[in-house]
């Protein structure tokens, strides 16, 4: 089975590829502009905006599954880079999709989107059915490449839009909440924003398990297809900081920042997985509390944690 994965330098990308890597049936390339050398799998060097690079290699590849990951997806990153975030979303997932159903016949395309694309909603948790009203640029941004991949599909290939609440864990991006916090541990206070808000947190060995279960699912699904995936439990930032709090044996103390409040997001949003649950089997496996502790301990902050 030849599994691309997009994205691949990234913290999504890097652990569903090691872990793929323990797949006997799986032949791994590891897409990315730069592909670090740590990387498992085949490194292809190329930018998803490169439309006739991207060509090249699926006519040389004709891969089975395509993961797609590349995409801007931290909040500040994509406020401070509008267009440039419209471009890879849209057009570098047109170029795969383009090449994808010329060359991969019987194939699999999954699509990272994100629960972004849901906004405001009514009812609570979300489920896939839910209205789609997104308020920020990341959720725009991903509902309309839905909507292409939607059109793109071809008959004989599925299509799978998993829609990714937050994902949190060892060496994430620093502007994320959780990366946020441990940078902050050795000063007297953190500086933090809105911490009431309800979010849905998932670690990231959930997320890399719920990947496999779709590939290994994928008789299960649709043509083209939605699943949300999620821990399916509202979290607040206290919620995270409490976790923080049990594993260092100590308390933490915390500034809400209103200059860091988002505007553009609602104050509750988690999910219901049960559908990719029914579907496949999966589960996820890590309380808020373990995931903490493992993302401690992946961090190297594990010397000054009380086990």
């Amino acid at each position: 089975m030849k599994i691309l994965v997009t994205g691949a330098n990234g913290f999504i990308g890097r652990r569903l590829l090691q872990s793929l890597n323990l797949w006997k049936e799986a032949e791994l390339y590891a897409l990315a502009k730069k592909p670090a050398s740590s990387l498992c799998g085949q490194p292809l060097a190329c930018d998803v905006l490169d439309s006739k690079k991207i060509d090249g290699l699926f006519a040389a590849h004709r891969f089975d599954v395509v993961v797609h990951l590349a995409a801007v997806t931290a909040h500040s990153e994509i406020v401070d880079n509008k267009f440039h975030t419209f471009a890879t979303n849209l057009q570098g997932t047109t170029n795969l999709l383009e090449s994808f159903n010329k060359y991969c016949s019987k194939g699999q395309f999954i699509y990272a989107s994100t629960g972004k694309i849901y906004g405001q909603t009514d009812r609570l948790p979300i489920t896939e059915e839910a209205a789609i009203r997104p308020l920020n640029i990341l959720g725009k941004s991903k509902r309309i490449t839905e909507e292409v991949i939607d059109f793109y599909a071809a008959p004989g290939n599925k299509y799978l839009i998993c829609r990714i609440f937050n994902v949190y864990g060892e060496l994430q991006k620093r502007n994320f909440v959780v990366p946020t916090i441990i940078d902050q541990l050795n000063r007297p206070e953190l500086k933090l924003g809105n911490v009431e808000d309800k979010r849905d947190y998932i670690y990231i060995a959930d997320l890399v398990a719920a990947f496999e279960a779709c590939i290994k699912g994928a008789d299960g699904f649709l043509p083209v297809d939605y699943v949300n995936i999620g821990s399916g439990r509202p979290t607040t930032v206290k919620d995270i900081i409490a976790s923080f709090e049990k594993v260092l044996g100590k308390k933490l103390k915390v500034h809400s920042d209103e200059s860091l409040f988002r505007k553009d997001e609602t104050p509750a949003e988690y999910c219901s997985h049960e559908k990719l649950s029914r579907l496949t089997g999966w589960q996820p496996r890590y309380s808020l509390l373990e995931g903490i502790r493992a993302t401690l301990q992946g961090e190297g902050v594990v010397h000054s944690c009380k086990q």
